[in-house]
């Protein structure tokens, strides 16, 4: 539904682009992300926190791995509710370890937009920047964020902006 409705977008535009001239360019914005200074060290911050809570992950998954070995040696000297009882508490521990990494999944992805989104603020502006002194009046990406392409052809490499925006934000 998305690809139709830019499709449609585009196709727009292009027809009132034959009337009114509408300049157009592209740039890809995760070429530009990949070579800031500020991004690999926020990407190494994000590396140094995801190591300190996977290791807490991994330690408490060994010793629930360890309490089940346990619970495994002495289950056929437990009685039928001694083990439903224990059965019951690791399975509990078993969801709460998975609860722990999920909510440490998302607080990851959080904490990355967090630090993220000055730096995309600085590349929408250093965008316009680029995009008022070339006077284009539209800059499309040149694919989505699960890498389908936007941009599937362009006629000149001169509409395609990403070089002039990394500079831009380099010179800031």
């Amino acid at each position: 539904m998305k690809k139709l409705l830019l499709s449609f977008f585009v196709v727009a535009l292009f027809s009132v682009g034959s009337i009114a001239q509408v300049k157009i360019a592209y740039m890809n914005p995760n070429a530009v992300l990949v070579q800031l200074e500020e991004v690999i060290a926020i990407d190494q911050q994000i590396e140094a926190l995801i190591d300190q809570r996977d290791q807490e992950i991994v330690n408490k998954a060994t010793a629930l791995q360890q309490a089940f070995t346990d619970y495994e040696s002495i289950r056929l000297s437990l009685t039928q509710e001694q083990q439903q009882a224990r059965e019951a508490e690791l399975l509990q521990q078993n969801q709460e370890l998975e609860t722990e990494r999920d909510t440490y999944l998302n607080e990851i992805r959080q904490r990355r937009a967090q630090l993220m989104q000055p730096i995309i603020e600085q590349m929408d502006a250093a965008i316009q920047k680029v995009a008022t002194s070339m006077d284009i009046d539209l800059v499309l990406n040149e694919g989505t964020s699960y890498g389908d392409a936007i941009v599937f052809y362009a006629n000149e490499e001169r509409l395609n902006i990403t070089n002039q925006v990394l500079e831009e934000l380099k010179s800031e």
